[in-house]
């Protein structure tokens, strides 16, 4: 088989070899394929694995899909020779070390192979790259898009979901929630699975609430699954309330005023938090602001200026959520 080159030219694909040679799918015995040595490059794998448990400890059929490099030619790698036909796991190393360490509720007893046979350490380090890359599969948006629908069997009605536009406040809400868990500042690829798991009764009802998708930026949308986490999906007060911000509605003539009226408002005049954004030195605070708001909203206090330590809040939310909230 042969390619055209940058010159147009047909050039021979990998130094000879046609595709079927190159790529190859099998089934494999799990003692097997627990045997192969990750890539040289993978990363921190067990590190990786904090981030990723939530959703790797029950099994489903996709988990079983793993890709492996051979090497067609021998090489060396970090002052080791390694003969031809060695094999490592380009990628699932993060499920092999679930399986390996017994946290998953199923190990299968066969992995489906996708096998790239490459002449070079280098070579395989561009197969892994390509595998690893987010922007070479999806963006995180069009991920989120994936798990929601296929892993989670719900198909969304808002375009706001349906497009992925609340990873954002997805990855701060899980942050505030799982500390531990979720460390980075920006949502990944990797964190999606877990976080969407999580909060998916919660993005299912604040899918079905809003209309007016256009006012929700990312810190009320954060602030509306975590309230959600705390007082239910169906608590009447709570959905009153978001409605309220669904249709930016406020009532400016009390001298004190409610919880989401100072929401609304806030987001009107900047008074309070100043500029708005998603940097996570602001948005922290925004959401923390929102909270304090929404709990007293429920609480039905009036109030006319936030109390000390509010910009705790987010951060201790999880605190104030009973045990069976969570499940």
């Amino acid at each position: 088989m042969t390619i055209k080159n940058k010159m147009g030219e047909y050039v021979p694909f990998e130094l000879g070899a046609s595709l079927k040679e190159v790529i190859k799918t099998y089934w494999l015995g799990y003692d097997e394929y627990s045997t192969i040595e990750e890539l040289y490059c993978q990363r921190d794998t067990e590190g990786r694995f904090s981030k990723a448990k939530s959703y790797l400890s029950r099994f489903i059929p996709e988990h079983a899909v793993v890709t492996i490099g051979v090497l067609t030619q021998a090489d060396t790698m970090n002052g080791k020779r390694y003969k031809a036909g060695s094999r490592f796991r380009v990628d699932s190393n993060t499920r092999a070390f679930c399986w390996g360490n017994g946290h998953s509720d199923k190990i299968p007893q066969e992995v489906c192979v996708i096998e790239f046979s490459f002449p070079s350490f280098a070579r395989l380090k561009e197969c892994y790259d390509t595998y690893d890359s987010i922007n070479a599969t999806e963006k995180n948006q069009e991920k989120f898009y994936g798990i929601i629908t296929g892993m989670c069997n719900y198909n969304p009605t808002s375009k706001k979901v349906k497009k992925g536009v609340v990873i954002t406040a997805l990855n701060m809400a899980s942050s505030c929630f799982q500390p531990d868990v979720y460390t980075s500042k920006a949502p990944s690829t990797e964190a999606l699975p877990g976080q969407t798991f999580f909060f998916i009764d919660e993005i299912k009802a604040f899918d079905q609430l809003i209309k007016n998708e256009s006012n929700w930026n990312q810190t009320w949308t954060c602030a509306a699954l975590m309230a959600m986490k705390k007082y239910g999906t169906d608590d009447e007060k709570l959905n009153e309330g978001l409605l309220r911000l669904d249709n930016k509605q406020s009532n400016t003539i009390p001298t004190e005023k409610d919880g989401m009226t100072h929401i609304v408002e806030e987001w009107k005049t900047d008074s309070f938090l100043g500029e708005k954004g998603t940097r996570y030195s602001q948005f922290e605070n925004q959401v923390s602001y929102c909270l304090y708001c929404i709990d007293k909203w429920m609480k039905d206090v009036p109030f006319q200026k936030v109390g000390n330590n509010w910009k705790l809040t987010a951060s201790k939310y999880k605190d104030k959520v009973t045990l069976n909230q969570f499940m």
